[in-house]
Formats: C-alpha cells, sequence, structure tokens
C-alpha cells in the first residue's frame, strides 16, 4: 500500500512538472529544466527516504531503477553510480552508501527527470516487470524448437554451439532486459546489412543510393547472380545490393578508414556497448567466398557500380563488416536505435536521420528475412532482419528494439527459434504492424499502456485543455470521467490554471458548473483569485470576483428560498 502511495503520488509530481513544463509557450529554457529538474530531486528524496534515518539506500534506490529496466551499465545510470562511488572513502561499495539529502542530489545532478520519469510509469513500457515476465515466458516457450542446421559454408560458424539461445529487449526509452546467453558475441552477417544502408542514406540521400539499388524484393534467394530489370541489385538486403550499398561508403578513403567509419557507426548505434570484430570469421568468409566474387563481378559487367570502385576492396569492406561481433545486449540497442528514429536511446545522441531510418524499417519489412520475407510480414508484421550466424533483430517502431540469437537456421537462413518467437510475440502483444490499438483482440496486451494510470490522464489532459482554452476539449475530457475538482501535486485546480493564463472562455465555463470552494487554495496557500492578479489577468480576476459576490450574496426573500426547495 505504501509503495502504491509512493507511486500515485511520483506520478502526479512527474505529470504536474510536465504540465508546466510543456505549457511555457513553447519554450525550453535550460532554467526551466534546471527547476524541473530540483522540483523532481526534492520530490524523489521526500518519498524515498527512511524517515528514521532521514537518508536514501543507495542500494534500494538503484534495485528500484533497475525494476523499472534502467540497468547500472546504462550511461544515465552509470553517471548517477559514479557520484555515489564519490561519496564514498572506497569505491567498491557504493550501494551500501546511505545518501543524505544534499548527496542524494548531487549524485542525481542532471538525471532527476528521467529517474522520476521511470519510478512514475512514463516510460514506454510503464509496467516493466509484467512485461519481462510475460516476455520471459515466451522465451522458454520458443526454446524446445530445435529444428534446423548450422550455417556449413563458413567454417567458423559450422563451429557454433548450436543450442546457444539469447533474446534481449531495448525500449526507446533504455529500458532493457535479456534472457540466455546474452553476453556471448557473435558475428552480424546480414544483419550489418541494414546499418550500412542507413549510413550511407545518411550520408548520400535516398536518390544518390537508389540510382545503384532497387527497392523491390527478389522473390530469389539471398545471393542468387541476378539484377531487376533495370539492371540493378534488387534491394539492399539482399547479398548483390548489400555489396553495392557498401561501395558507395566513402570510397575515396582507404579501406582501413572506411571499415573504422563503419565500425565507429555500429558503435554509434550501440550506444557504445559492445561492438567487436572477429577477425576469424572474416579470414573464413573471405576464403569461401566465390558465389559474392561471381555476383560482383556480374554486377561489374552490368556497369551497377560507380565508377572507379575498386572491386577486391569493396568485397573486403563488406566481409569485414559482416563481421563484425555484437551479442544481444548490444544488438538490442541497435534496433531500438532504429525503432527511435535513428536516436540512440541510452545516450540521445542521433545517429542517422529518421528519414534514412524510415527507409530502412521500409525495406527490413519487405526483405529482411530472405525468402520468408513475406510470410513473416503477414504473420508478425513488424521490420526485421535476420543473418546465417543465427542473429535477428525486430524493430517495433516508436517502441523497442529486440535482438535473438539462436544459431539453428530454417531453409531460408532464418533462425529457427527466432521466427517462432516472434510469432509468440505478436499472439501476446498487439505489436503488429496492423493490430489496431482501439480494438484489439482481449487476449492480447499492449505493453505501452498502464491501466493505473488513466484517471490521471483525463485529469491532467482537462488542465492541459483548460491551459488552452479550449472548451471542445475540456467537454470532451469531462465526459471522459476527468473530474472537474481534481488538484495537481501542488493542489491546483482547473480554475487556478485558467486564472494564471487568462484563458477567460475556460474560466466562464468553469465558474458556471463549478460546485466547490471559489476560493480554494493550492498547497502554497495561492486562491485562483490571486493567481489571476498576479499576472494581471485583469477579466479572469473581474469574473471570479463577481462569482464570489454572487454566492456570498444572501437570499432576497425566505419564499424565494423554499420555492427553489421545493423545486428541487
Amino acid at each position: 500500500m505504501l509503495l502504491r502511495t509512493r507511486l500515485q503520488q511520483l506520478t502526479r509530481i512527474y505529470r504536474t512538472s510536465m504540465t508546466r513544463h510543456l505549457s511555457s509557450e513553447g519554450s525550453c529554457s535550460s532554467s526551466t529544466f534546471d527547476h524541473e529538474n530540483e522540483h523532481a530531486k526534492e520530490s524523489l528524496f521526500d518519498l524515498y527516504r527512511n524517515p528514521e534515518t532521514d537518508r536514501i539506500s543507495a542500494n534500494s534506490f538503484l534495485k528500484a531503477l533497475e525494476d523499472c529496466g534502467l540497468l547500472k551499465d546504462d550511461v544515465r545510470v552509470a553517471r548517477i553510480i559514479e557520484r555515489m562511488q564519490n561519496e564514498k572513502v572506497t569505491n567498491d561499495q557504493c550501494c551500501n552508501v546511505e545518501l543524505d539529502r544534499a548527496a542524494f542530489f548531487r549524485c542525481l545532478g542532471s538525471k532527476a527527470t528521467i529517474v522520476l520519469k521511470a519510478f512514475t510509469g512514463q516510460l514506454i513500457v510503464p509496467d516493466w516487470p509484467s512485461f519481462k515476465k510475460t516476455v520471459g515466458e515466451l522465451f522458454e516457450k520458443a526454446r524446445p524448437y530445435k529444428d534446423g542446421n548450422l550455417a556449413t559454408y563458413i567454417p567458423q560458424l559450422a563451429r557454433t554451439d548450436p543450442e546457444l539461445w539469447s533474446v534481449s529487449i531495448c525500449t526507446v526509452d533504455g529500458q532493457r532486459a535479456s534472457w540466455g546467453d546474452h553476453n556471448v558475441p557473435f558475428c552480424l552477417q546480414s544483419v550489418a546489412k541494414p546499418f550500412n544502408y542507413a549510413a550511407a542514406l545518411n550520408l548520400l540521400g535516398v536518390d544518390y543510393v537508389h540510382k545503384y539499388v532497387g527497392q523491390e524484393p527478389s522473390g530469389r534467394f539471398f545471393n542468387e547472380i541476378c539484377l531487376d530489370a533495370d539492371k540493378k541489385p534488387h534491394n539492399p538486403m539482399v547479398n548483390a545490393g548489400a555489396i553495392v550499398v557498401t561501395s558507395l561508403l566513402n570510397p575515396k578513403e582507404g579501406l582501413s578508414d572506411r571499415f573504422d567509419f563503419i565500425l565507429k557507426t555500429m558503435r554509434k548505434f550501440a550506444g557504445e556497448q559492445f561492438v567487436s570484430f572477429k577477425n576469424s570469421v572474416f579470414l573464413s568468409e573471405r576464403e569461401t567466398a566465390d558465389r559474392n566474387y561471381a555476383i560482383s563481378y556480374y554486377m561489374r559487367e552490368h556497369n551497377c557500380f560507380p565508377p572507379n570502385t575498386n572491386l577486391v576492396e569493396t568485397l573486403d569492406l563488406y566481409f569485414q563488416s559482416c563481421s563484425i561481433s555484437v551479442n544481444t545486449d548490444s544488438l538490442a540497442v541497435m534496433a531500438a536505435t532504429l525503432a527511435n528514429g535513428g536516436v540512440c536511446p541510452l545516450n540521445n545522441e542521433r545517429v542517422v536521420s529518421n528519414r534514412a531510418v524510415r527507409d530502412t524499417l521500409s525495406l527490413m519489412l519487405s526483405c529482411g528475412m530472405y525468402d520468408y520475407s513475406g510470410q513473416f510480414a503477414f504473420k508478425v508484421g513488424l521490420p526485421a532482419k535476420s543473418g546465417v550466424s543465427g542473429d535477428m533483430m525486430i524493430v517495433v517502431p516508436n517502441c523497442m528494439g529486440i535482438a535473438i540469437y539462436s544459431p539453428r537456421l530454417d531453409q531460408f537462413g532464418n533462425t529457427v527459434r527466432g521466427v517462432k518467437f516472434a510469432e509468440h510475440l505478436v499472439e501476446s502483444y498487439n505489436l503488429h504492424h496492423y493490430d489496431s490499438l482501439s480494438f484489439a483482440e482481449n487476449n492480447k496486451m499492449d505493453p505501452r499502456k498502464n491501466p493505473d494510470t488513466t484517471r490521471w490522464n483525463g485529469s491532467i489532459d482537462l488542465m492541459y485543455a483548460a491551459k488552452n482554452d479550449d472548451i471542445a476539449a475540456i467537454k470532451r475530457h469531462l465526459l471522459g470521467g476527468a473530474g472537474m475538482q481534481a488538484t495537481d501535486y501542488d493542489d491546483r485546480t482547473v480554475l487556478h490554471i485558467a486564472a494564471s493564463y487568462g484563458r477567460i472562455d475556460a474560466m466562464k465555463f468553469f465558474l458556471q458548473r463549478w460546485k466547490g470552494d471559489l476560493n480554494v487554495k493550492d498547497r502554497n496557500g495561492v486562491t485562483p483569485l490571486e493567481e489571476a492578479e498576479k499576472f494581471g489577468h485583469n477579466e479572469c480576476a473581474e469574473l471570479l470576483r463577481e462569482a464570489i459576490r454572487t454566492r456570498a450574496k444572501p437570499p432576497t426573500n425566505s419564499t424565494d428560498v423554499g420555492d427553489k426547495e421545493t423545486n428541487a
């Protein structure tokens, strides 16, 4: 009960601060951010401190963050931990620290707002523990699928342990969770293709890139020697198209610099999580690359490459990008960066443009799963890309990225368990691209919704409508169940909001229907009339004075009063 009360209070705090932050007439100054950050610190400390010691346990605080999905290696949380270590003489036991108010404020620094957002269920997946539990069950449900075989045409991949199985998820807010062998590294293989394509689009623009590569599903095997009707590779997700895209990446620079560019870009997608390179796979792949050489020479015969392309260097760079090593933890962040419109959720840095992401996801949906792409789009309905190492990433736009690793492949070259997990996921959650969010099946859940916050949503939306003087919206929210006399964390009512912004129409509407005390006070003892006078909104102030005078007038005669009571 205490935790629930805390969460309700925190929700009110967060929504109040967001109301004020977003209602500042479109401005977002550093002073406004600093004010809201300090307000969040005060609120967090007051609600999570131990009343007996007036301190907060660092260990309990970090555990609460982890329960919300923000892990200790998250750069935002890592900065808080670093400051906690500085509060202790020894640096190896920071989690045992108990922080007083001043120390807690120093540790939070500028990260108080994201912490408050996490604790109030305002991240993209508000009920993270329930979501994590359900996904864990789906992970185990897919474990028994052991059909398929390892990729044998690349000797290094043929030596992989077929029993490896892992899934990792990262949301657009940086909430993360992993199951199974999530620390085991593997090579991206074809999963590198969407990232190289997005980098090329960001660097060169869509028109230039698609002078050399098409946008249609090939209907052929991923490494087939064929071109489309315009004598171009069908799309960037098959080998031919990916090789051409690789040739476009900084072609005037040396091979080492070009590889550095790709590797650094991958690391930016991953928010500096684990991204490495496995030279043995690169050498193994290059030694068994007759098919890719044949594809490339065929394309050179048909002038598919830009002028002066060095074919051998291009193929080496292509093999190197396929040999970049990640684990599902880091690949999930890379997928989440695509889900987040090209901005890494862990550090809020833009990696590629939103247009580059949009075009990349479009081709992943139609071409990302080899010859199974059409069926996958039909059954799962999400952009995805698989590789012959057994890896697979799924992007839920504006929500999350999912990374999967299981080396056994089906006849199309896709991970067997990965495909099954994806199918189970959309059976449980309405994440399919064409699932209706308004009229979803009763047996499907929406991880983005938290039913506990519905009441607060209605009240805060009503306050937004009052701030905007939007009578139609006010009526709509009242009909939807919002309470006219609801208050925010500072006990401000819609009368306070309308008065402080001088919203005449909203003030008239509320005064005609207000049943409570017109001199209602907020937490600081301020009435709506005092708000209007403070900000110089004279017309609103006069409306309030007239309403107060009218209510204060005694009845003109007792008969009228009796008649009114009788009629009532």
